[in-house]
């Protein structure tokens, strides 16, 4: 079969509804980590404002996107926080949580999932 006739693979950042649903997830998983009691701790000192972009770009670029991300490296942005793994997966289930409410289906949650755990030992323990 010739190449050029199979169809386009959509990507997760299209599938999760572009810009604006990747931004509407990005800014809920943020304000869930602030307003979790058993991380929320980890936000107090941050301008939410400037994360929730950072959050977004990085998003974007890791999910198929068109945003180019501008923070720190994930190792450098967690560096003095030393985050647990423990705290790590409930971050995770914010993230579950959050994709759930907004209708997400599992494959890309897996999918998300498993992007964020791939950097789990540039964050966990920094």
């Amino acid at each position: 079969m010739n190449s050029t006739l199979q169809p386009k693979q959509t990507s997760l950042y299209e599938r999760l509804g572009g810009e604006a649903g990747v931004r509407k997830l990005a800014n809920e998983i943020l304000d869930q980590n602030l307003n979790n009691p058993a991380i929320g701790h980890y936000f107090l000192k941050v301008d939410m404002d400037k994360l929730k972009q950072r959050v977004f770009e990085f998003f974007s670029m890791g999910l198929g996107g068109p945003h180019q991300y501008t923070g720190k490296d994930m190792a450098s942005a967690h560096q003095g926080l030393n985050i647990s793994n423990h705290d790590f997966d409930i971050g995770n289930d914010d993230v579950v949580k959050i994709m759930k409410d907004n209708g997400v289906g599992k494959a890309e949650i897996e999918e998300i999932l498993g992007i964020l755990n791939s950097m789990r030992g540039d964050v966990v323990g920094k």
